[in-house]
């Protein structure tokens, strides 16, 4: 794989910045030692393009898993916190691209519903990890859901890009996984039609210039996430060589994950914060 399509793979990741992947009557069903595991398949689109020629291009077609799960709970924090982790194993792909990374999330569960506090986005290969805090939590789930719902989640950040989220609850639907038929699974939108900020590639800063992403989730009640559909594209500039000229880079993602058999889900979880 040439330099240049390395580089554009990494900048096609922003696509998918906005969401870490969860939600059921909680968004996490938050017991230590909860445990789900998924099938992954992502495909990836993109192209460097500069004076209205394409300089390289990328169309890969990845596969790999899953695994969440709830690593421990603090029930004497004010509200309960609990730490949920992400590790993303991709195993096999037409490009060559096999990767890890993990993402830990800090939960506060509220009487409003589970909010995120913090992410530290890392990779098992690489000593560089991201923190991220938000004060206020992002709203990511509500107690009180229903079909029709909407809510703002509030607005998430990598590094010194920006995307600002809503989410809405669309219907219940009967979902087939390999892990069995689920029904009455809640559908949950996340999505949201801008995304701001910039990022650094060949030490040239690239400016955002639009973007766009949705997330459709089914939740299965006592179970969690048993599918998930993740659809994102982006354009981002940077000057070129002859100061005025820009290079533009295009980038789209689709990224589908099934809930595989053998998932742990422990009835006794963390309860939300008393009422005031």
């Amino acid at each position: 794989m040439t330099n240049r399509t390395r580089i554009l793979a990494a900048t096609i990741a922003l696509v998918a910045l906005a969401m870490p992947a969860m939600a059921a009557s909680d968004i996490v069903p938050a017991a230590a030692g909860n445990k789900w595991t998924y099938d992954c398949y992502k495909s990836l689109i993109g192209a460097i393009m500069y004076q209205g020629r394409v300089m390289t291009s990328l169309n890969d077609i990845s596969f790999g898993s899953s695994v969440y799960e709830v690593i421990s709970l603090d029930e004497k924090a004010n509200p309960p916190t609990f730490e949920y982790r992400e590790s993303i194993n991709t195993t096999s792909s037409t490009g060559g691209m096999g990767s890890q990374s993990v993402i830990d999330i800090k939960f506060a569960n509220t009487q409003r519903g589970q909010e995120i506090v913090s992410t530290r986005r890392s990779s098992p290969t690489s000593d560089d990890s991201e923190l991220q805090e938000y004060d206020p939590a992002l709203l990511y789930y509500l107690r009180d859901v229903a079909p029709g719902k909407q809510w703002a989640v509030g607005t998430m950040k990598d590094t010194d890009t920006e995307v600002p989220m809503n989410a809405k609850a669309v219907g219940k639907e009967t979902v087939t996984v390999p892990a069995g038929t689920f029904k009455d699974c809640l559908k949950l939108v996340y999505f949201s039609d801008i995304i701001t900020g910039s990022t650094e590639i060949w030490g040239k800063v690239f400016k955002m210039t639009s973007g766009r992403t949705r997330g459709v989730y089914w939740i299965a009640d006592g179970v969690g996430i048993v599918k998930e559909l993740e659809i994102a594209e982006s354009m981002a500039e940077t000057v070129g060589p002859d100061g005025k000229t820009p290079i533009r880079i295009e980038s789209a993602s689709c990224d589908v994950r099934e809930l595989k058999p053998g998932f742990v889900v422990k009835s006794e979880r963390l309860k939300p914060a008393a009422a005031d």
